[in-house]
């Protein structure tokens, strides 16, 4: 008989990449993803990816089996009620139940709905019939709002049903400590707050040196991220007027529905060259816009924001950031960031971008993601999360 302490005591592999300590620990938990990765690309689908990147190499005793939740096709699929979204998440439960008997999985991973009744009743569904045959539940809260939703707007039975199906988890993950209060209506056995994080897209470039701006330099704005009202894009073109006219607008991203779509066009019409929609951007054009754009404009106060990744880029390309305080946005922030906004205010959003642009941070951003946002540290805390069940 191989003895406990044989696995920690020896850093040889067996095969070259998985540490011994992965197959003598007998510690090592079995891990089941169940959570949809890109496409579409969006800060919850991207983050799944990056767990399954990244946490093989924190945690190579932890053994990790994916199934693809892929209920959303496009960007403009997330959050609505579909037909066919019903019969992928069947799919995904004959394939959970499948890989859990096959691979005798004893811990779920499960990413759970923000504050929409239509998404809670798939939770129900898909945690219901599985969590009976996990020993450990984890719930990873990438979107706000479920436990305010169930004590204001639910309806009884179904604060029951998520009583049932989500409370008590094992392990409870929120992304700052702001968004714990909302997780711990549903009375989680453990806690822990892991950061999100994003690779470094300058890793293999220089960041570029933010000058201060004089008054009749051009300045290009960025909005990056899902166009529409809640997220602060209307907001940012409401600005323009109280700019100078040197002052241009790049929206990178698509449109969350058709109205906005139209309400842009309408802006465009009003603004011209001032206003330019840059579509949905891919890795390189995301870093060439992060580059060569002199601030980001992020006056969110959308319902179920939680830890907005685009804030994270832009501390990575050092770039000058005007934002609100809202949700998890002041906590991912330097403690001296002074560059929030009221999100209903666009004369005071403007003198903010002003401001911003004739202050740049000079590389504190950068050294602050560099601190606390790699993939490296996302991956890292995610492993000292997952030990607390078995306390590997």
């Amino acid at each position: 008989m191989i003895p406990d302490w044989f696995g920690e005591s020896i850093g040889f592999t067996l095969d070259g990449s998985v540490p011994v300590l992965a197959r003598f620990s007998k510690l090592a938990m079995k891990l089941l993803v169940l959570a949809q990765t890109p496409p579409p690309h969006h800060g919850q689908s991207a983050m799944v990816q990056l767990l399954l990147d990244e946490l093989p190499r924190a945690a190579p005793e932890i053994e990790i089996h994916h199934v693809n939740l892929a209920l959303s096709r496009a960007g403009t699929d997330i959050g609505r009620w579909q037909p066919g979204k019903l019969l992928a998440a069947r799919r995904a439960l004959r394939a959970a139940h499948a890989t859990i008997s096959q691979h005798s999985c004893d811990t779920l991973y499960y990413v759970p709905a923000p504050g929409k009744r239509i998404a809670l009743w798939r939770d129900l569904m898909l945690l219901g019939s599985l969590r009976p045959h996990v020993k450990n539940l984890v719930l990873h809260w990438h979107a706000s709002g479920l436990g305010q939703w169930l004590q204001t707007r639910a309806m009884s039975w179904e604060r029951r049903a998520a009583q049932r199906a989500l409370g008590q988890a094992d392990l409870s993950i929120a992304l700052a400590p702001s968004l714990q209060a909302d997780t711990e209506t549903l009375h989680p056995k453990s806690t822990a707050i892991v950061p999100n994080g994003i690779r470094d897209p300058f890793a293999d470039i220089d960041v570029p040196i933010r000058i201060a701006k004089s008054t009749t330099d051009p300045v290009r704005v960025l909005f990056l991220g899902a166009g529409s009202a809640a997220k602060g894009l209307f907001r940012t073109i409401e600005a323009l007027p109280h700019l100078p006219d040197n002052y241009a607008l790049t929206f990178a991203g698509g449109f969350a529905d058709h109205e906005s779509g139209q309400r842009f066009a309408s802006a465009k019409e009003r603004f011209g060259d001032r206003l330019h929609h840059a579509g949905f951007v891919d890795e390189i054009e995301r870093r060439s816009l992060l580059q060569s754009c002199d601030v980001l404009a992020f006056p969110t106060a959308y319902e179920h924001e939680a830890f907005p990744l685009v804030l994270l880029e832009a501390l990575a390309a050092d770039l000058p950031i005007v934002t609100t305080r809202w949700r998890a946005i002041p906590d991912l922030l330097p403690k001296n960031f002074n560059g929030f906004v009221e999100p209903d205010s666009p004369a005071n959003i403007a003198r903010a971008i002003e401001r911003s642009v004739t202050h740049p941070p000079a590389h504190t951003h950068r050294a602050y993601f560099l601190d606390h946002y790699t993939a490296d540290h996302f991956g890292q805390g995610l492993a000292r999360a997952l030990r607390q069940l078995n306390d590997v």
